[in-house]
């Protein structure tokens, strides 16, 4: 498995809004239907709306210097071995990532 953690820069700045990524992202469920899509969770909750999220992110940064990345982004890449291994791929990774890393979350 490949995981990395990277902060988001757009060019040599860190964004100081996640209002693009979270768009970015976003994307991926044009033209799904509903029971389709991918939602962002947290601890709490397995739909959070894009709204939600940009909104907890970007008002977490007060203290942060505008030299310093506001938010991170996380990639969890399985190798084929393994996603042949989850049966239901998207729900078994959501369990790995909220097992793992409770603290990552909005």
């Amino acid at each position: 498995m490949y995981i990395t953690i990277t902060p988001q820069k757009m060019g040599a700045n860190y964004s100081q809004s996640s209002g693009d990524f979270v768009g970015y992202l976003e994307k991926e469920n044009q033209g799904l239907e509903q029971q389709d899509m991918e939602h962002f969770f947290n601890q709490f909750s397995d739909e959070i709306s894009a709204e939600e999220v940009v909104k907890e992110i970007d008002g977490n940064t007060v203290k942060l210097k505008k030299k310093e990345p506001k938010f991170y982004s996380i990639t969890v890449s399985p190798s084929k071995y393994e996603l042949r291994k989850l049966e239901n791929s998207s729900q078994d990774l959501t369990c790995f990532v909220d097992f793992f890393n409770p603290k990552l979350y909005i």
